[in-house]
């Protein structure tokens, strides 16, 4: 422990108990590590959402996601001891099959993504400030063919 003190600050009521405080404070390691691991290899640092609720779908789908991978873990800890979830992960993007696209298929997708993006290029601030950009006319014949 050595001679450095720590200190927490709480908007917790008078009312909690000492020992709760010990617990979260012991728990906060693990916490931690937690989301280290879920940045690097379940895509919580990979978010790019603009609201609340993008964000807090995807955070909970992080974890799940990390929590899947620890547990082929240790299901597979027996066989393969030496298997880490960044291991895993890069096994299953491997062996997981691929769809094929068709042509067509790859077409709608571009199309879908495409009208996608689109209506969040109309929604964003810029857009409601009234600026009318160069290239906006051109963007939405592309968009709507």
């Amino acid at each position: 422990m050595g001679d450095k003190l720590g200190y927490y600050i709480s908007n917790a009521p008078v009312s909690a108990r000492l020992n709760f405080f010990v617990w979260l404070s012991g728990i906060r390691r693990s916490v931690e590590q937690c989301f280290q691991e879920c940045e690097s290899g379940s895509g919580m640092g990979d978010y790019q959402v603009r609201k609340y609720t993008g964000w807090n779908r995807h955070m909970p789908t992080c974890m799940l996601a990390h929590f899947f991978l620890w547990h082929i873990r240790i299901v597979l800890e027996d066989k393969a001891p030496a298997m880490m979830p960044p291991q895993i992960r890069l096994l299953l993007e491997t062996v997981l099959p691929m769809k094929t696209f068709s042509g067509q298929e790859a077409t709608e997708l571009v199309r879908w993504v495409r009208e996608k993006n689109h209506k969040a290029y109309l929604s964003h601030g810029k857009r409601k400030l009234g600026l009318n950009l160069p290239g906006d006319d051109l963007l939405t014949d592309l968009v709507m063919r």
